[in-house]
Parts: structure tokens; C-alpha cells; sequence
């Protein structure tokens, strides 16, 4: 149908992608209703409350600061709709992997967690890990993944092409055999409390993404061998079915080459500019009641202060959460995740 005009008319957005961070001040602190999944950051965190149909994801990740000083903080994804919850096995796995899901009528979230214990160490964790998402999407009517979250123990553990990293890598290439659809988004992060999980959980969509990649960087899929046998999987960004960015987690490195060695500040300020290579990929139809949400990565908790004083700086209308983390590269310092245009 066209307009008086002759011209297509404007087709609306997919439903919107709404998130949040919510401050949890005690062990009793309920999650709202309506929200699709709650990924929680803190330790000794109780149940979840009223949220009986959310998705509730303990990352096991210690906050550094935040919007305000509560001990605790969820990043809360809001559903579009009614939430249905569910669980699903594997029934093709030789040890059990389960996936935790939720979704509404147009997103889905969903984790796995496997014990490395388990499944014989990193590499064929993960390679477990994600033959069982492969099998889980392909019978999934959200087909489309969206954005990828990967928490592990001792990420840089190990020397050369044994580092805990780059074995993850090798078998998540495994497990996810080839890629019919372009990448996700995604983040790869190293606890600093072991617990021998690897946790694993995502976005998926009725409607495809659009992924985008950084023109200061060299592609992760297309890493020279340098940085290991097989290459990380994912896109810098994506574009989400209603515009939402879903910016990777993203770190000072240009071409393929980390910058600053040792310095935080000049890391961060290179982190920022590639950052800002995304924003002319930023939705023109954000209001003024419109908010980025940055996620920083710290792998020296000392440093904070300093990246919270300058970040608040340069991005004064966005709400920021500080985490203890490490970084998929040992000689990292930070690293920021955004979710621009909720």
C-alpha cells in the first residue's frame, strides 16, 4: 500500500527492547514484573521475589560502582508481552546439558551452565555448551540470536594456544559447526570468584538483527593466526530488529593489535573511539527519555575511581555499571558493552 503521496509508507518497529539497571539492596530485593530475564550481579544474592516468570542469571561477577551504592545491581530485560517459561535437555548430549529459557511473543532469553568437572575442561565444555544451543535454536521459532554473553573461570590461564581462552574458542567453534546466519553480538569475560561454571546465555529474535563491524578494527572472525587456532565468533555489534544497538564487548584494540599496554586511561580513551564508531548506526527515532547503558569490565578494581570519574564525563546521560572482571586478552585492562537507544 503507498501513501497519497506515492511513496511506501513507513513500516513500524519490531516490539521494543527496553533495559534497565535496578539496584538490589538486600537478599530479598524482588524483580519487576514484566521482565523477560534479570542477569544479576553480586554475591550472596537470594531468591528473586515476585518475578516467577523471569529468567533470573547469577553471573557471579562482583559490582565496582554504579548509579548508586546498592551492593547488588540486575540488568533487567523488560518482555513486550506475556512470559512464558520453560526448560529444555539435550537429549543428544552424552552428559546431560540443560537450557533455562524465556521469552514472549518476540525475544527469547535463555542460559546454559555446564560444570567443567564435568565435561573434561574448557575446550569440550564449550564445545558442549554450544552444540546444545545449536540444537536448541534450530527447533526454536526465535531463530535469529541477537546477543551472547560467555563467563568462565581463568580466562587467561595457560600459555600460547593452551590460554583458557583460546581453548573456548576452538570449542565453541566445534559446537557451533558452520554459521548459516551473519554473527551476534557478544562478550567473552573471566571471573575472579572460580566456581568451575561456564555460562553461557543469549538473545534471540523472531526477526534477524543487522550485524555491523568496526572499521578501526579488523574482524574477530577474520583474527590473523597470532591470536589463536581458531578465531572468536561473533560481530562488533548488532543492530536489533527495533533498532536498539547492541554494541560487543570492546576493548582497546585497533586492526587486531591491542594499544596501551599497561596504561588504563589511554585504553579507555581508545575503547571510547571505537565506541564511537558505531554512532552514525544509532536509531533516529530515540526519545527523549532514552538511555545508554554501558557495562565496564575492570580487571583491577584500583583503576575505578579514575574510569568512573572520566566515563562520567564523557557520557553524563547514560547509566554505567562498573564490574570485577578479566579481559579475553591478559595485557587488557577494560573493556565496555552498550546497549544504546532502550
Amino acid at each position: 500500500m503507498r501513501s497519497s503521496s506515492g511513496e511506501q509508507p513507513a513500516q513500524p518497529l519490531p516490539a521494543a527492547l527496553r533495559v534497565a539497571y535496578q539496584p538490589l539492596h538486600g537478599a530479598q530485593t524482588e524483580i519487576p514484573t514484566g521482565v523477560l530475564a534479570a542477569i544479576r550481579f553480586g554475591s550472596e544474592l537470594g531468591e528473586a521475589g515476585a518475578g516467577t516468570d523471569t529468567l533470573t542469571i547469577d553471573v557471579g561477577l562482583d559490582p565496582l560502582h554504579g548509579p548508586s551504592d546498592a551492593p547488588a545491581w540486575a540488568e533487567l530485560w523488560f518482555a513486550t508481552g506475556p512470559v512464558r517459561t520453560g526448560r529444555w535437555s539435550d537429549s543428544a548430549a552424552s552428559v546431560p546439558a540443560h537450557v533455562r529459557y524465556a521469552h514472549d511473543e518476540h525475544y527469547l532469553f535463555a542460559v546454559i551452565e555446564l560444570d567443567e568437572r564435568e565435561h573434561g575442561g574448557i575446550l569440550l565444555t564449550a564445545e558442549h555448551a554450544y552444540a546444545a544451543i545449536r540444537r536448541f535454536q534450530q527447533q526454536s521459532r526465535f531463530a535469529h540470536l541477537l546477543r551472547m554473553w560467555n563467563y568462565m573461570d581463568a580466562i587467561n590461564e595457560g600459555a600460547g594456544d593452551m590460554e583458557r581462552y583460546r581453548q573456548f574458542c576452538v570449542g565453541r567453534g566445534r559446537g557451533l559447526g558452520e554459521v548459516s546466519q551473519s554473527y551476534p553480538s557478544a562478550t567473552a569475560i573471566g571471573r575472579q570468584r572460580p566456581d568451575h561454571i561456564l555460562q553461557v546465555f543469549w538473545l534471540a529474535g523472531i526477526a534477524p538483527g543487522r550485524s555491523l563491524e568496526n572499521p578501526r578494527q579488523v574482524s574477530a572472525y577474520h583474527y590473523p593466526r597470532i591470536h589463536g587456532p581458531v578465531s572468536p565468533t561473533f560481530a562488533r555489534a548488532l543492530v536489533a530488529p527495533d533498532d536498539t544497538l547492541l554494541i560487543s564487548g570492546t576493548a582497546s584494540i585497533v586492526g587486531h593489535v591491542s594499544q596501551h599496554h599497561d596504561d588504563a586511561m589511554a585504553q579507555l580513551e581508545e575503547t571510547v573511539r571505537n565506541l564511537g564508531s558505531f554512532a552514525p548506526h544509532v536509531s533516529r527515532s530515540r526519545t527523549a527519555e532514552s538511555r545508554d547503558l554501558l557495562k565496564v569490565y575492570v580487571r583491577d578494581p584500583a583503576l575505578t575511581p579514575h574510569l568512573v570519574e572520566r566515563l562520567g564525563q564523557l557520557y553524563p546521560d547514560s547509566d554505567i555499571i562498573f564490574v570485577a572482571a578479566d579481559i579475553c586478552r591478559r595485557e587488557l585492562l577494560l573493556e565496555i558493552e552498550a546497549v544504546v537507544g532502550t
